[in-house]
């Protein structure tokens, strides 16, 4: 069956087609019609959970929010809150990207909502256009780990995780990797002889809270409703689409109602790619827990080495070499039924740590070519090669290995919000 998925995936064949395939060879082998009804109910199961219907509700709200043209006033606020330090641009390329993803939910909607302006913006302060490139493309990735996440809303559908403690989780991580992301953009920057901004003064950050206050709005109900046990992930999703809607269309008028079509297609064909790879994908964990490939796994890990640290390592390496060729959310749902039950039954780790471990390994993927999805994206809305970014990504790169390795070997990283907050998974 392991042979047939890579196989297929060798071939180019779509991630969601490959672990059909695999599935379908578990059918062929047993021989009994009974399997193929449970493959069938396991695929239909995983696209219509309650929990799964706010993937596209949340989508839908970032879209709405993205497209009425809320960027500017998010930057001016990364502007007045850290313009005024040292590599100041940079810094509000950073946090800009922290504020954005609280709305996106997607590295790929933050480059290309930031990058046009951000990049540009940097170079005619005097940063090498490489570097805008890659800081914008590394602030990105802070989307997958900052809540209203869809790669952790993914993840707690498929694989029966609280998404609240996801999300106190993630919020915690994201904060850790902004943190990480400044100190390193500091280091780089203070050779190149970049002019410092003074400070704006507080009339002008007021001014700029005041800007940023509704669009800030809605992560802090959403995020702070989940946490604080007021609502679920789905029903946050339902209320960050009215709000986005009553923001967009009633006060800032910055979406007609007509504008709402093109919104609901796009969100309906991203929705529909992330759908059926829920779905195949649940049909695959079947399998793999059926035929026992986790135990299996073990056992040959154990050949290798009989130290758990060197087990983890071995997997963690081989979540790095996979992000570099299929994005996070293929490969969180083609490895995860078969490294999750390694991390949580043979190696004691708890489901939120495991989960942290598994998407900021992923993570690195999209930082290194030949998939780099926020790489191949800053290319091409910078204008710029691959290899141009690439010389200035290696220390992003080595500060996200850096902050797997400090979620495996420092676990309250994860747990300690979600612990405090008292949800499951830890």
């Amino acid at each position: 069956m392991l042979i047939a998925l890579v196989g297929l995936i060798v071939i180019g064949a779509p991630v969601f087609m490959a672990m059909a395939g695999a599935s379908l060879i578990h059918y062929w082998e047993t021989g009994r019609e009974a399997t193929m009804n449970i493959l069938t109910l396991r695929m239909f199961d995983g696209m219509t959970s309650f929990t799964f219907l706010a993937i596209p509700l949340f989508l839908l709200a970032g879209e709405i929010m993205s497209r009425g043209g809320l960027t500017d006033r998010l930057m001016d606020l990364a502007r007045a809150l850290v313009g005024h330090f040292k590599a100041g641009l940079a810094q509000v390329n950073i946090a800009s990207s922290l504020f954005f993803s609280s709305i996106s939910g997607s590295a790929y909607a933050d480059v290309a909502a930031m990058g046009p302006v951000m990049i540009p913006a940097m170079q005619k302060e005097g940063y090498p256009r490489g570097f805008a490139g890659a800081l914008t493309a590394a602030s990105a990735t802070l989307s997958p780990l900052f809540p209203p996440s869809i790669v952790l809303i993914i993840y707690g559908s498929a694989f029966s995780v609280s998404i609240g403690a996801l999300f106190a989780a993630g919020l915690t991580i994201a904060l850790t990797l902004t943190l990480l992301f400044g100190l390193v953009t500091y280091a780089m920057v203070w050779r190149y002889g970049i002019p410092t901004h003074g400070w704006m003064g507080m009339r002008q950050l007021g001014r700029a809270f005041l800007k940023a206050g509704i669009p800030l709005g809605m992560p802090i109900i959403v995020v702070g409703g989940i946490l604080g046990g007021f609502f679920t992930a789905t029903e946050a999703a339902s209320v960050a689409v009215a709000y986005g809607l009553v923001v967009t269309l009633f006060i800032y008028r910055t979406i007609h109602p007509r504008d709402l079509i093109p919104i609901i297609r796009q969100t309906a064909i991203t929705s529909a790619a992330i759908t059926i790879l829920v779905g195949v994908a649940a049909m695959f964990s079947y399998v793999v827990v059926r035929r026992n490939i986790p135990t299996q796994v073990v056992d040959f890990l154990l050949q290798i080495t009989q130290s758990p640290i060197g087990i983890v390592a071995l997997i963690v390496l081989v979540l790095l070499i996979a992000g570099m060729f299929i994005d996070r959310n293929s490969n969180l749902l083609l490895l995860g039924p078969i490294i999750i039950p390694i991390f949580t039954m043979e190696l004691g780790f708890s489901d939120v740590q495991t989960a942290m471990i598994i998407i900021s390994a992923l993570g690195v993927g999209h930082l290194t070519p030949p998939f780099g999805g926020t790489l191949l994206t800053a290319s091409l809305v910078g204008r710029m090669s691959v290899a141009e970014i690439s010389r200035f990504a290696w220390p992003f790169i080595l500060i996200k290995v850096v902050l797997t390795a400090l979620i495996i070997a420092i676990p309250a990283l994860s747990e300690a919000l979600p612990r405090f907050l008292g949800f499951g998974g830890v």
